[in-house]
């Protein structure tokens, strides 16, 4: 066994969601991406509980907060960054995530929060972004 690394995620986004879809591999200039299940947790105390409560999660929202340095040219980032000023329907698209093991997590997304490039002069123009994943996406177990 080995501890995972990072960079052995692949993330990939269609850049073509109002046609045949065309998954691009976003990776060029990305350094950090954080999963982030957003659980909505309900907390109940019941008379038989001696004043302990109990946690289900009644609700949930996959998202992937995700940070790097903005690559001119590269067609998944070139994608979200056309969208930084748009709204609506025009910030929809599909997203896949495959983890080391080959499991993917699919399905269609919002993209938020798209900020930068910045920084100062002399660095690199740092972004960041959140694919946000509309309803439950689509578990398969890798092989």
């Amino acid at each position: 066994m080995s501890f995972l690394l990072q960079y052995e995620n692949k993330l990939e986004i269609d850049t073509s969601p109002d046609s045949t879809e065309s998954f691009k591999t976003l990776a060029k200039g990305i350094n950090t991406m954080e999963a982030d299940p957003n659980e909505e947790q309900s907390q109940d105390r019941y008379f038989d509980g001696d004043g302990f409560a109990e946690t289900d999660v009644i609700g949930a929202q996959l998202i992937l907060s995700v940070e790097g340095h903005r690559y001119y040219g590269d067609p998944a980032q070139d994608f979200i960054f056309a969208k930084q000023v748009e709204v609506g329907p025009a910030r929809r698209t599909n997203f896949r995530l495959t983890l080391p093991d080959g499991a993917t997590f699919e399905g269609p997304c919002t993209i938020a929060n798209i900020v930068g490039p910045g920084g100062a002069a002399g660095e690199k123009g740092a972004i960041s972004f959140e694919i946000h994943f509309n309803k439950k996406p689509e578990y398969t177990p890798g092989p």
